[in-house]
């Protein structure tokens, strides 16, 4: 579970540069995407906002404990509750280490558009494994995400581009100083309608439904006692 403080996250963002990656710094261009052709600098949420419950959750695609949370507790999620409408998620970005390349992963999620940013943000959490590889031994990590950002059409000067915008970055700081004043030191972090998770049973399939269950048991009880 990684821990960073809201310094070095700011850090990262405030001096994070397409050099970073490999390619040259373009300056504060605007950005061209494929979907919606906006890039959101709020929250971007999946679900119903009518939902009885809202997650909110802090993580890092670069972050092993969120990979597994990713992998073993969000489809579960998606498929029992946030497609049946008991839960709306809202994902924010909070990087780790290697918190240059964590950023730029982010930048291009969101510059995939609101309609294909949990898509994205999935897909780099598929890719963690061989990015970290190629960060650890030297390799070609701007061509893997060149690789990834075409999928959502970000190619040529618009990968540049997205890399480069300053709104996108601005919108990820954004997500660590709210992470920052809900005390967030660590990733994931789960927030269930404002109350922060305690423990590492709600990092399985079965421990979060428990905690869900429990808590939509709670808002029928308040319904029907409101009746």
């Amino acid at each position: 579970m990684p821990r960073l403080t809201r310094r070095v996250a700011l850090a990262a963002i405030s001096a994070f540069a397409l050099s970073a990656c490999g390619a040259a710094d373009t300056g504060n261009a605007q950005t061209s995407t494929s979907g919606s052709g906006e890039i959101a600098l709020t929250d971007i949420t999946l679900g119903d906002a009518d939902a009885p419950i809202t997650m909110v959750e802090y993580a890092s695609w670069t972050c092993p404990a969120c990979l597994q949370f990713h992998t073993e507790v969000i489809p579960v999620l998606k498929s029992e509750y946030i497609e049946t409408g008991k839960v709306q998620l809202v994902f924010r970005e909070f990087p780790t280490p290697p918190a240059n390349i964590s950023v730029a992963g982010f930048a291009l999620a969101r510059c995939a558009g609101e309609d294909r940013y949990y898509d994205a943000i999935e897909d780099l959490f598929q890719a963690q494994t061989n990015i970290i590889n190629l960060a650890q031994t030297g390799g070609n990590i701007e061509g893997a995400l060149r690789d990834l950002a075409s999928t959502y059409g970000i190619e040529g000067n618009a990968f540049t581009d997205c890399l480069a915008n300053k709104d996108v970055t601005y919108a990820i700081g954004e997500s660590v100083m709210k992470g920052d004043s809900q005390g967030v030191n660590s990733t994931p972090t789960v927030f269930i309608n404002g109350e922060k998770l305690q423990g590492y049973e709600w990092r399985t399939a079965d421990g979060m439904r428990a905690v869900l269950d429990a808590r939509l048991g709670d808002s029928d009880d308040a319904d029907t006692s409101a009746e």
